[in-house]
């Protein structure tokens, strides 16, 4: 069955989201942003804060962000935290408010759009890990849902006072289980109270930025790459509960999801379905270096520089053959990490492998693998 704009009418869509107005799926206003060439750069001020000094490929030193628009891409993501202090460590978790809202301003006044991946936690946010912020603890769902709506209003009215405005807005990172739990938690395929959250943060957006017409669009994020079917069943239930969602964003690491055939399918089931709604490879990466953790499988190009560049050069048409709209490299500034990262509780640094930046944070050859 495929999802068109008129699936589910704004009036439905409010009564499904139990109070909290939503008509999300209806997609962005027509926009003309080209193809995304895009990178995650939530490390790299505070490695640079850190006396890292990023090289460009001929040796250079330049500001981190400069590298990234001097290689062509067009969008950056930058993470957003929710007091992300830890007793025994920063886990590389830097990314509070004033960090974000400094990274943006270097961002955009160097012409890149940004990606603003909200992620509702002080903890990392993947499918194993959706935890409460201390300070939202023991909320009921009513309540906790107010508090994501003030805390999100909060964000994206200081962004605009700035003048930077986010580009696209991601309500929670690889949401797959839910968020927030367990207030959020989806049980037995339910998921009332998740969306609850989700639309109380994208309705916050829309309020933030004026209306309907001035706000930027909202990303949904999972990781089921690996099976299209699935993927597909997922989101059409997040739209069937109510669900705001106007792009689809996907995690992509070949280990764990699969290969590009995999990709590629589950892209073109979610266009095809759901044909309003741009899909984008939110997360990737590949190995400059041995990875640390004991990967064997799975793996399509060699763990060197030269596989690095490989994988991203046979990435970026299995995306957009299968009508994905670009791609987001994860971690591209994860190196030199001793002098910015403290995480007792990790036995490796298996993120530093996939880089694009080597040990002595010198782009790699695949600084230009999305070109």
């Amino acid at each position: 069955m495929k999802f068109s704009r008129k699936f589910l009418d704004p009036g439905a869509a409010l009564a499904l989201s139990a109070g909290l107005s939503a008509c999300g799926h209806l997609g962005p206003a027509a926009d003309t942003d080209p193809w995304i060439r895009g990178v995650d750069v939530s490390e790299a001020r505070g490695a640079e804060a850190a006396g890292v000094q990023f090289r460009d490929l001929d040796g250079q030193v330049k500001p981190a962000l400069q590298i990234v628009r001097d290689h062509r891409y067009n969008w950056v993501r930058v993470r957003l935290m929710i007091d992300p202090q830890t007793t025994d460590g920063n886990y590389g978790l830097l990314q509070d408010l004033p960090y974000v809202k400094a990274v943006m301003k270097d961002a955009q006044g160097r012409g890149l759009k940004v990606l603003l991946d909200l992620h509702y936690s002080h903890w990392w946010a993947d499918p194993g890990n959706q935890w409460l912020p201390a300070r939202w603890k023991g909320q009921s769902d009513e309540a906790l849902a107010k508090s994501v709506y003030d805390y999100t209003h909060d964000v994206i009215t200081q962004l605009r006072a700035q003048g930077t405005a986010p580009d696209m807005v991601q309500i929670g990172n690889e949401i797959n289980g839910g968020m927030l739990w367990e207030n959020g938690r989806i049980r037995k395929d339910d998921m009332t109270a998740f969306v609850k959250l989700t639309n109380a943060g994208a309705n916050a957006v829309r309020d933030a930025s004026g209306g309907r017409a001035g706000m930027p669009p909202i990303m949904v994020h999972i990781a089921k790459t690996g099976d299209a079917e699935a993927t597909v069943a997922w989101y059409r239930a997040f739209i069937a509960a109510g669900g705001w969602v106007d792009t689809i964003g996907l995690s992509y690491y070949p280990m764990w999801h699969g290969d590009f055939a995999n990709l590629s399918k589950t892209v073109a089931a979610l266009r095809s379905t759901f044909d309003w709604a741009k899909v984008y490879v939110a997360e990737t990466a590949s190995y400059w270096d041995r990875n640390q953790v004991g990967i064997t499988e799975g793996l399509p190009y060699p763990q060197t520089p030269q596989g690095q560049l490989d994988y991203l050069r046979a990435l970026t048409p299995a995306v957009r053959d299968a009508g994905g709209s670009g791609i987001f490299y994860w971690g591209g500034f994860w190196s030199q990490s001793s002098k910015w990262l403290t995480a007792p509780g990790w036995k490796d640094d298996d993120a530093s492998r996939r880089s694009l930046f080597d040990d002595r944070a010198q782009a790699t050859p695949a600084i230009d693998g999305l070109n």
